[in-house]
């Protein structure tokens, strides 16, 4: 698998960092994860037409992380010197068909082509969730500490490489039990201790997945301006345990 960083970053503005998107490829099929503003074009910094896309996952409905989905299939429905002839499949936790559907209203016709439309698997927000994925991959989830319909993501390949994607969320035992035997934690580090923002993880937090879990990378990612950052890693790294920084643009081969 090779995962690459589209946006580390958050909500607020940042001339180097874009909203929270990550590219997952394997064998030739390349799978969106999450997409807030800008996606699009990122996609195509890295390489990629964004209507050669074989699918999108989303942790969660909240604008930084889907921002960019309206665009995208407005994209996969006007390229007329590419026409899209297949479905576009998105999995997401429950409530995401409604979502769209109300999107689809505000745009009628202009989201979904003659010979495709976006196609949504809801996946459980009350227990595991299982679903088979383009390239020969798995996800496999189970529900974030967060907003409604988040969900923590793991992505496995044939060959027995795992991914573990937070998302946004608080302090979660379903993301250790996710994590454990992960070869890369992809987590936000959004926070410091006892800040004000709730479903959100610390530095501290962090440790602790570390502890459980033990994934053999850790790659951090959503920070919000005030967090440590030096801190954070300097805290993780004492567990033993890869730890960096996610950097627009960063590839990731698992």
């Amino acid at each position: 698998m090779r995962f690459t960083v589209l946006g580390s970053g958050t909500t607020v503005p940042d001339a180097d960092r874009g909203p929270a998107g990550f590219l997952l490829q394997r064998d030739g099929a390349q799978v969106l994860i999450d997409g807030g503003g800008g996606t699009i074009q990122r996609l195509a910094r890295a390489g990629v037409d964004a209507r050669d896309l074989d699918g999108g996952v989303y942790s969660h409905r909240h604008v930084d992380h889907c921002g960019e989905l309206v665009p995208l299939l407005f994209t996969l429905r006007v390229g007329a010197d590419k026409p899209r002839q297949r479905d576009y499949p998105i999995w997401a936790g429950e409530g995401f068909a409604a979502f769209l559907a109300q999107l689809k209203a505000v745009y009628p016709g202009w989201l979904e082509g003659r010979q495709w439309s976006p196609r949504v698997t809801e996946l459980p927000l009350d227990g595991p969730g299982e679903a088979p994925l383009p390239g020969g991959l798995t996800l496999r989830t189970l529900p974030a500490n967060h907003a409604a319909g988040a969900l923590h993501l793991r992505f496995e390949s044939p060959e027995g490489g795992s991914l573990v994607f937070s998302g946004d969320t608080g302090p979660s035992q379903n993301l250790i039990t996710l994590t454990r035997g992960a070869d890369v934690l992809v987590t936000e580090c959004a926070v410091e201790p006892n800040d004000p923002y709730g479903g959100h993880l610390c530095a501290e937090d962090i440790v602790q997945v570390v502890r459980e879990a033990r994934p053999k990378r850790v790659l951090l990612t959503h920070f919000y301006p005030g967090v440590n950052v030096a801190r954070a890693l300097a805290l993780i790294a004492a567990e033993g345990v890869d730890v960096r920084r996610a950097e627009d643009g960063d590839v990731v081969e698992v």
